[in-house]
Order: C-alpha cells, then structure tokens, then sequence
C-alpha cells in the first residue's frame, strides 16, 4: 500500500531501462535490470579470488605474495549493467542504488570464509567525498549488518584517477595514500569494502597500512570484480 502512494506521488523509473519501479526496496533500478547481474562462481584463486578457467591452489600472484590482503572476494563480475548501476550511484546522486548492492553483497558475505567483525569502508579524500557528498563504500557496507569503523582509516593523498595505468603505475600513485588515524586498537581481523576491484592496487596498499598500525588479518569484500582481460579492452572508470 505504501510502495502504492509513493509510486503515485513520486514515481520512480529505472535508470538503465526506463520502466517503472513498483517496490521502493529496488532503489532506482527495476527487477528486471537487477536480473542482469553476473554473480562471480568457482575457480577462482582461493586467496585473491581472481577467476581462472581451471586453478589448483592459489594463482601466479598470489604465490609471489603480490597482495598484502590475506583474502578477497567479489559478489558480481563487472558487466556492463553494473557498471552502469555504480556510475548512477556514485555521479547521478542516485544513493538508493546502495541498499540493494549492499544486501546483494551480504549474501556473498555469508558464503565466502570471511573471518572479520569490522569493517573499513574504502575511504575517498575529503574533497573528493565533500563533491559526492558522500562515500558509496560506506553506505553499502552499512547494509552488511557488521559494526562499520568510517574513521579507523583516512586517504591523505588525493591521488589522480587510475584510469588506464597499469598495475606497478597504480602502486607507485597509491604509496603512502593510507593512514590509520590514532586511536582504539586496531581489530585483529578487518574487512574492507568497496564497490570494486580493478587490480587489487587499492586493497594490496591499504592492506600493507593496517597490518604496519597492527592488524593480522585482512579481508577484502567488493562489489563488483573486473576481470583482466577485460579491463585491457576497455578503459573502465574504476580506480581500486
């Protein structure tokens, strides 16, 4: 009945398709679109998580100990269609979209071996975060039902967008951009929240921060999960 005088008053249509959207708890996208999605399955390497046709143990860089993060997982491969619900997000103002990825996200929580009590939304710097007017990490980690530190960790670097570099150029942009502010003890075990993974550039940085300010273990939870060689075809607004 509510979702019935809101539609009335207020309809909302979809931001991909156009059509209307009838229950308010699908944010600003409809059934049909959210159907789109392409969860992320097995093999995958068990510490990274990276997708692979066929993979006994962890993959290639994982055993170089190429990532400071000790587990990540991805609920949805980044196709086209997330894609575009992420940008709406994050540069259309259409925060709804959040609930949904959040309680979408919970599900591959659930599933996966995370071990974490807290977790570290991904910050964005403050200038960047006081133009968005807000930090999209955060509020789709606050649908994981899981206690959310907003403040443990802060970016004091502004770093340039990452879009196009290559993996060692994204870890010379991203050195020293983290610190953990002064304060509580840090959990043992943290995970960290973002709407995406790239290269692992980000996670692999912000992982070596917190495991310096004292945490052991560090588990990274995303969204989304660009795949390789995907991202090589296509210049993709994404930066973790």
């Amino acid at each position: 009945m509510i979702d019935a005088i809101l539609n009335l008053l207020f309809p909302v249509a979809c931001v991909l398709c156009g059509s209307q959207v009838c229950e308010r708890r699908w944010g600003a996208a409809c059934p049909d679109c959210w159907s789109l999605l392409a969860p992320l399955e097995p093999p995958f390497c068990p510490q990274c998580g990276e997708p692979a046709a066929a993979i006994e143990g962890l993959c290639g860089a994982c055993r170089k100990g190429e990532y400071a993060f000790d587990l990540a997982r991805s609920a949805f491969l980044f196709n086209d269609t997330l894609r575009e619900i992420i940008h709406h997000l994050k540069y259309s103002d259409r925060v709804s979209l959040a609930q949904m990825l959040g309680k979408l996200l919970k599900q591959c929580l659930d599933r996966e071996p995370f071990t974490g009590d807290t977790i570290i939304p991904v910050p964005l710097h403050r200038a960047r975060e006081g133009d968005r007017g807000f930090n999209q990490a955060e509020l789709i980690a606050r649908q994981l039902g899981l206690p959310v530190d907003s403040r443990l960790l802060r970016r004091r670097k502004n770093t340039p967008s990452q879009t196009g570099l290559s993996r060692n150029e994204r870890q010379r942009n991203l050195a020293g951009a983290f610190e953990v502010r002064a304060g509580p003890k840090l959990p043992r075990t943290v995970i960290v929240v973002d709407d995406v993974y790239t290269t692992g550039s980000t996670m692999h940085e912000i992982a070596r921060t917190l495991k310096r300010a004292g945490a052991e273990r560090v588990e990274v939870l995303t969204v989304a999960r660009v795949i390789r060689d995907v991202q090589a075809r296509a210049g993709m607004e994404v930066s973790s």
